[in-house]
């Protein structure tokens, strides 16, 4: 029995090592296809306009480029800090030290969760440069406090709602569709007062 577990063993590291490819091979695709969606939602279902399907898949294509190296990079930021708050949270010798690390940690994840709620709309909408992106994306999450708030609270608490119970992870099929329609209420609003002379509404081409 040990001998054919020996034997087995081969097999199950290739098929970890698929696994993980292949889930890292997908978080490539998360800001691409999240800025495709984002465009979609607020172009399309919030202006009631056909066409959601064509729009989303143009806009994933046209996305790729600066979307992986941005993907890669917030991926990285929320692992770590998702990781890091767990083993600190876990931990049974708990001082002070560890409050901080885990302080830091949290921070960390809320802020990652209310600046890319602002940098993906921004990278969809507009043409930045990879350093412009990020600079205009802080400058709304400080600057525009309320929608941040608005931001956190909106993706937490559908997050939540859809994990919260067995009976309610059928709406995980949709949270991210309705994530990015709720975004667009507080990030629409923000355009508009940011770029008054450059804004596109839902329903200009």
């Amino acid at each position: 029995e040990q001998q054919r577990w020996k034997s087995a063993q081969p097999i199950w590291s290739i098929l970890i090592f698929v696994r993980e490819l292949s889930t890292t091979f997908l978080g490539l695709w998360i800001i691409p296809a999240s800025c495709a969606l984002y465009d979609a939602a607020s172009r399309n279902l919030a202006a009631d306009q056909t066409g959601c399907f064509k729009r989303f898949f143009r806009t994933f294509v046209k996305e790729l480029k600066q979307g992986i190296p941005l993907s890669i990079l917030w991926l990285a930021v929320l692992i770590i800090s998702i990781v890091g708050l767990f083993s600190f949270s876990s931990d049974t010798q708990s001082n002070s030290l560890y409050s901080v690390f885990i302080a830091i940690y949290s921070i960390t994840i809320a802020f990652t969760i209310t600046y890319l709620g602002w940098l993906i709309p921004l990278q969809s909408r507009y043409n930045n440069s990879f350093v412009a992106l990020h600079i205009n994306a802080l400058r709304f999450s400080i600057g525009r406090l309320w929608g941040s708030v608005g931001i956190f609270v909106i993706t937490v608490g559908i997050v939540f709602i859809s994990t919260f119970h067995v009976f309610t992870m059928p709406l995980l099929i949709i949270a991210p569709c309705l994530i990015a329609v709720l975004h667009s209420i507080p990030v629409e609003r923000g355009f508009r007062k940011a770029f008054p002379e450059h804004y596109e509404t839902p329903e200009e081409e």
